[in-house]
């Protein structure tokens, strides 16, 4: 390691034994290998004597902390007066070195730094006639006397192990044990005792009264004035600054353009039945008689929308429906599998009822448990038929009895009864039981595709195909399903036709005013 180096502040790893030092270079002798530190610290501790000296074998690693400038002017740094002791002058000030000891051993020793690379430079053999001298955790005994000798040579400090058995004393130095530098600290008194416990007592001795009288919150905020601070808070700003405020934050489905005014009447019908709907977004939904309606539907058979694929959409949305009124996820939820929803579906020997059946098994695939009512004196048609056959896969039950019906409380009640075309129905002898069974059971019940004359079993919500009809005594909350028929099927019956659902396929329908 060149001289230039003497002056900076380094680190110096010595191994678990010795430690790591930091301090700042005052000596390098590349004759005897040895590096010499000033203010130096072991371990993160200030060392007790002023100055440690080294030896290049027993240093693994060596790191440069500061260049000797930025050493300079880190100790020019004085400390307070007051806590500044003569060791630590000492070390500051470089004017006022303390008095270096050495100890000369006969020996040979391995040579520490002869390797290419190494921070400190190989020197020559007049190291093999220096004993090494390294701190070691017994050096505190050697500055109490123990054992423990010293010499001067060179104006350097060198410590000596005392449990080296090879540690020769030169002479006249024989029996003088060296003083351990002392630090003078603060010695508390007498007078300190006394007056911390007068401060305890004055402390812990108060008088209960003092503190007991409670506190008037409303007095006290009473004497606060809002307005008043407001206000000046407020006048305070500079005339003419303005407050630039941070803009809105708009969700991804509320930063949208719009193109123009938005025309609300975008369904035209033929004729006009006198009733007319409005969605949630203000669009108008225009009623049709159940002629017109039934139009429709056999245009959109012709065109390949079959009425398994009318029955299949309209159980999909119905059973939608069912499981949002039911409470959803928190009902439905894989948690609470002990509260599993009961609904009973009644169903007629229609395409409505075949519309039920399905719904049905849309909610037994969602474990929902169903019970299924269907007569069974009556020819039912195929696509009821084909219906039953796909429920009867299902979990679900399935009854021709009113007397099979629960008799405690169910969820929900799902009324496919009733049809326009066999109003006669209402006079079979299996209805009327139906009627007063769903009027005892005092649960909320979902009308598919009511009829327009209404039906004997209140329903609180009815869930209307394509497009409404005009219903004699609407009562109940309409929703609107959407069966997927294209614009040209509509118009062959003279409707223009733009789809009121968004992105729904079930909305809800309020009548206009």
């Amino acid at each position: 390691m060149s001289t230039e180096w003497v002056g900076s502040v380094v680190s110096l790893d010595c191994g678990e034994a010795l430690g790591t030092y930091q301090g700042q270079v005052t000596c390098i002798n590349n004759a005897s290998q040895t590096l010499t530190l000033r203010n130096a610290f072991r371990n993160g501790l200030k060392c007790e004597v002023p100055d440690i000296t080294l030896s290049a074998k027993d240093i693994q690693d060596l790191k440069i902390l500061s260049s000797p400038e930025n050493a300079k002017d880190l100790f020019s740094r004085k400390a307070t007066p007051s806590k500044l002791s003569k060791e630590v002058e000492e070390s500051i000030n470089p004017k006022c070195p303390s008095p270096v000891k050495v100890i000369h051993t006969s020996g040979t020793s391995t040579n520490g730094f002869h390797g290419p690379g190494h921070p400190l430079t190989a020197g020559n053999n007049s190291y093999n006639n220096v004993k090494r001298i390294t701190p070691t955790q017994d050096y505190h005994g050697y500055l109490n006397g123990h054992n423990g000798y010293s010499s001067r040579n060179n104006g350097h400090q060198r410590l000596t192990p005392t449990r080296d058995p090879d540690v020769r004393r030169p002479n006249g130095t024989e029996n003088k044990p060296v003083k351990k530098p002392t630090t003078p600290r603060k010695i508390e008194g007498r007078n300190n005792n006394a007056r911390r416990g007068s401060q305890r007592q004055d402390c812990f001795s108060a008088p209960v009264d003092s503190f007991i009288k409670d506190f008037d919150f409303e007095k006290n905020l009473a004497l606060f004035d809002k307005q008043a601070v407001f206000a000046e808070i407020e006048n305070g700003f500079p005339e003419g600054a303005i407050i630039d405020k941070k803009p809105t934050k708009y969700r991804c489905d509320e930063n949208v353009l719009t193109s123009g005014p938005v025309i609300l009447q975008q369904i035209k019908t033929p004729s006009t039945s006198g009733k007319s709907y409005v969605t949630d977004s203000g669009l108008v939904v225009p009623s049709i008689s159940a002629d017109l309606r039934a139009q429709l539907l056999n245009s959109a058979v012709s065109y390949g929308i079959t009425l398994d694929r009318q029955v299949e959409m309209v159980g999909r949305s119905a059973s939608e429906m069912v499981l949002q009124l039911l409470g959803g996820y928190h009902r439905l939820s894989p948690q609470n599998g002990h509260q599993l929803p009961i609904v009973v579906i009644l169903c007629g020997p229609h395409i409505q009822g075949a519309e039920g059946i399905n719904c049905a098994r849309q909610l037994s695939n969602h474990n929902v448990k169903t019970i299924l009512y269907v007569p069974n004196n009556v020819k039912l048609p195929a696509e009821v038929e084909r219906e039953l056959i796909l429920y009867d896969l299902c979990n679900g039950k399935k009854t021709s009895s009113a007397k099979d019906l629960p008799a405690v409380p169910v969820d929900m009640i799902v009324n496919a009864l009733d049809n326009d075309e066999n109003l006669y129905l209402r006079h079979q002898s299996w209805y009327k039981p139906l009627v007063d069974w769903a009027g005892n059971k005092r649960a909320n019940c979902l009308a598919i595709d009511p009829s327009v004359q209404g039906s004997p079993i209140d329903a609180k919500w009815s869930l209307a195909i394509c497009l409404p009809l005009s219903l004699q005594s609407p009562t109940s909350q309409v929703y609107l399903c959407d069966l997927g028929i294209p614009k040209k099927v509509f118009m062959d019956v003279g409707i223009k036709y733009m789809s009121p659902f968004g992105h729904k396929f079930v909305i809800p329908l309020h009548e206009r005013t």
